[in-house]
């Protein structure tokens, strides 16, 4: 494909994407340019002046995962509810975009409620900092966002929450309860999770921007407590620099992580893609 026929194929697949998101009917080859098209749209908003663009680029990066949800019917039903919370109580991961986002919809909030929110979070950060998921998972300590039994966040909710589904409520209650347990997820919000988490990482490294994804409760904490925070991350400044992120040790997995970014990015910049395809979501 040449550079004129890359360049007809981005328009069109950012086209698609807007209209109806990331189609899971359609060839390979045209999911991937979608994801691709997904990529750029999060990266024209990152290119922006707005001081809030990174949080603008979750917010589309999120509807971009609603508007194909929504195109793309399951065929296998969720069990998840409002009110049930067992997963609401594992580690969190998110990246800065989505932290920024979170960020600025507490900041919304009545002056009381931003001051719960604060402390809450504040506390869950200060028991939980130290910990491995599976020492916070035993102990079910909550997330700081759960309210009530419910998201208090729920619109702006990370990706990592928005693309984890469970279609038996009772296997999950077993494993929050430390039981052997099976959570089956349908994989049609396998893919879209995975296409929503590509858009987003290919957007930021395009952007040279950190990829990195970082604990919920001390990211969040430090874009709420540090003035200019999403400003002075968008310039340059490693904010979360001490806060723990997700890491992947497996040599293979990162090989194949590299090579689906490495062609996001040269998909949405118009280039040549690397010598290997990049697979689907």
């Amino acid at each position: 494909m040449g550079r004129q026929e890359r360049r007809a194929q981005l328009k069109k697949s950012m086209a698609e994407v807007a209209r109806r998101g990331l189609d899971l009917t359609a060839s390979r080859f045209e999911q991937s340019w979608a994801v691709i098209g997904a990529a750029r749209m999060l990266l024209d908003i990152l290119r922006g002046r707005a001081p809030g663009r990174a949080a603008n680029a979750a917010k589309a990066g999120h509807e971009f995962f609603e508007i194909s949800l929504r195109n793309n019917p399951s065929k296998s039903p969720v069990a998840c509810r409002k009110g049930c919370a067992y997963c609401c109580h594992v580690t969190v991961t998110a990246r800065a975009p989505e932290i920024f986002l979170i960020a600025s919809r507490i900041r919304a909030s009545s002056k009381a409620e931003l001051a719960d929110f604060l402390s809450r979070i504040r506390a869950a950060d200060q028991r939980t900092r130290h910990m491995t998921g599976q020492e916070r998972a035993s102990e079910k300590i909550p997330c700081a966002l759960l309210k009530d039994g419910a998201c208090s966040v729920y619109e702006v909710r990370p990706g990592a929450c928005r693309g984890f589904t469970s279609t038996d409520a009772d296997a999950c209650r077993r494993g929050f309860n430390g039981e052997q347990a099976q959570i089956t997820t349908p994989s049609l919000w396998i893919s879209l999770n995975a296409a929503h988490k590509q858009a987003l990482w290919g957007a930021l490294a395009a952007a040279g921007l950190p990829c990195e994804s970082y604990e919920l409760h001390h990211a969040l904490r430090i874009a709420l407590e540090v003035p200019d925070a999403e400003s002075r991350w968008l310039a340059g400044e490693d904010i979360f620099a001490d806060v723990v992120r997700a890491t992947v040790d497996d040599p293979t997995v990162k090989a194949s992580n590299r090579l689906i970014i490495d062609s996001i990015v040269a998909g949405a910049l118009g280039r040549e893609p690397p010598a290997q395809n990049m697979s689907p979501p």
